[in-house]
């Protein structure tokens, strides 16, 4: 079904609205030093910013290895935050990373980032 004035980015705003919790999110940003492989993980500084959030029951999926978690919670964020793998937030005192980033669209619209988030200890 397509909507009499087309799909826009603007669609998402209005989920965004209904449905948004405010987090402190932080970008990281990984390095590999060219002598040693070591890696290097610089964190930016935390700004708030409306995201949908929702915690997840645990999920396991089963792949060769075994059972593998397949997340603790799940965030849904407008395509302009360009949120990354291993980028963190804060919400209600407990901190996630993100493990995984999927872009939605609608009809070739670029609508949302959906991620999979896990529970940092």
């Amino acid at each position: 079904m397509v909507c009499k004035g087309g799909i826009s980015t603007n669609d998402f705003a209005q989920i965004l609205s209904d449905f948004n919790r405010t987090v402190s999110y932080k970008s990281v940003t990984k390095t590999t030093n060219a002598m040693t492989g070591a890696e290097t993980s610089t964190f930016g500084t935390a700004s708030d910013v409306s995201v949908v959030f929702f915690f997840e029951d645990k999920r396991y999926i089963f792949d060769k290895e075994g059972l593998l978690d397949v997340g603790d919670a799940y965030v849904i964020a407008p395509t302009t935050l360009g949120i990354k793998r291993y980028d963190q937030f804060t919400i209600d005192g407990q901190t996630f990373y993100i493990e995984m980033v999927i872009r939605r669209h609608v009809a070739n619209v670029p609508m949302c980032d959906y991620a999979t988030c896990f529970k940092v200890n």
